[in-house]
């Protein structure tokens, strides 16, 4: 993490530092959150919110152990190679591995895929994969759909009992998990209407589509004020463009776990897992630069599997998360007031993304299928 705080990787001017630092605040006043303040996260942010708040010095030690648990994650599914790529996610993250809370829903999530991806008939493991998943899941809600590739993983493998006992438990355990904060009041109406009402975020690849149509405007500090804390693009096309992107999202996720139903190998989970990421990255109306954090460690997994396509995926994984560096957090501003070369930029990155996607979910379509394998009945 050195290379975090000193060079030029370690700018963290433009961040979500102030925000943690709000609602750490807020919780010490003893506000209830989403009855009495509204949360844009699921509660299991709150953690380390409530632990670390603005403090960059505390949450970037508790970064530091989710990046340890990846790590170890990474080693366990794709040996050696997977463990020591993974020391490079500070220098191609940048700053963002210690700036965001995001490496904790990561870590689970990796934890609970190394769980099922290893696990034996004897040492068993899967009740505990998928309580990470749903504790992944109650943090920053995209660990759902690893919790959904596994599920399909192990009923394409035969495991069909298995399958539906953890998919069952995930249910509960997110729902319990949800319990309390439903009972007072707020969540998650509050949070979903949050998200259904901000625009479309200013670098994700449906604000990359509005830039080429035109007729969009910039919302958000300094430009427009509004409620959603980062800059997005309205007017226009935007809310047709978010429609399409999010019907691209749910086609290309249902797709990716098509394909892995019918491949029982490993090699399938890893590639699923890292091509569902990045569809969920590439589709959804937010595309912060921090969920770069988000698909790197599953890229490292991915990498060290012998796969032409597979390795190509990674690599534009990596080469997009290094693109994402060149404006953020430097020169954020310049995308937010429409600088040809930021927008651009922004757009490269994107192209990069949905490049690595579509050979990930090709090295994940030419892995061998079902009937290579010997089912089980789990």
């Amino acid at each position: 993490m050195i290379s975090t705080t000193v060079g030029p990787f370690s700018d963290a001017s433009v961040g979500d530092l102030f925000v943690y630092s709000n609602y750490k605040d807020l919780l010490d006043a003893g506000l209830v959150p989403y009855k009495n303040f509204t949360v844009e996260y699921p509660p299991g942010a709150l953690v380390p919110m409530w632990i670390a708040g603005g403090d960059d010095t505390k949450l970037a030690v508790l970064m530091v152990l989710c990046a340890l648990v990846c790590q170890r994650a990474a080693w366990a599914m794709g040996g050696a190679l997977s463990g020591w790529l993974m020391v490079l996610i500070a220098p191609v993250a940048g700053a963002l591995v210690r700036t965001h809370f995001d490496l904790l829903p990561t870590a689970l999530a990796m934890a609970g895929l190394a769980l099922v991806a290893t696990r034996t008939p004897r040492r068993g493991g899967l009740e505990l994969a998928f309580l990470l998943f749903a504790l992944g899941t109650m943090t920053k809600l995209w660990p759902a759909v690893i919790a959904a590739v596994a599920c399909v993983w192990l009923h394409g493998r035969g495991e069909r009992r298995a399958a539906y006992r953890c998919g069952a438990l995930f249910a509960i355990l997110c729902l319990g998990i949800g319990a309390p904060f439903v009972a007072v009041g707020g969540f998650p109406d509050k949070m979903i209407q949050f998200h259904l009402d901000r625009p479309v975020q200013i670098e994700s690849t449906a604000a990359t589509v509005l830039e080429i149509v035109g007729g969009s405007q910039v919302t958000g500090d300094p430009i427009r004020h509004d409620r959603f804390k980062s800059n997005g693009l309205d007017g226009g096309a935007s809310d047709a463009v978010a429609a399409l992107s999010t019907l691209a999202l749910l086609a290309s996720a249902l797709a990716i776990l098509w394909l892995v139903w019918r491949r029982p190998g490993r090699d399938a989970l890893v590639f699923a897992a890292l091509a569902v990421t990045l569809a969920f990255v590439c589709f959804s109306k937010v595309l912060s630069p921090q969920y770069v954090v988000w698909f790197l460690p599953f890229a490292a997994v991915t990498a060290a599997y012998p796969v032409r396509d597979a390795r190509i995926g990674a690599a534009l994984a990596a080469v997009a998360s290094l693109v994402t560096q060149l404006w953020f957090p430097v020169r954020y501003f310049d995308v937010v007031h429409q600088h040809a070369w930021a927008v651009v930029t922004v757009g490269v990155r994107n192209v990069l993304l949905l490049a690595a996607l579509a050979a990930t979910a090709r090295a994940l379509a030419r892995s061998p299928r079902r009937a290579a394998a010997s089912p089980s009945t789990g």
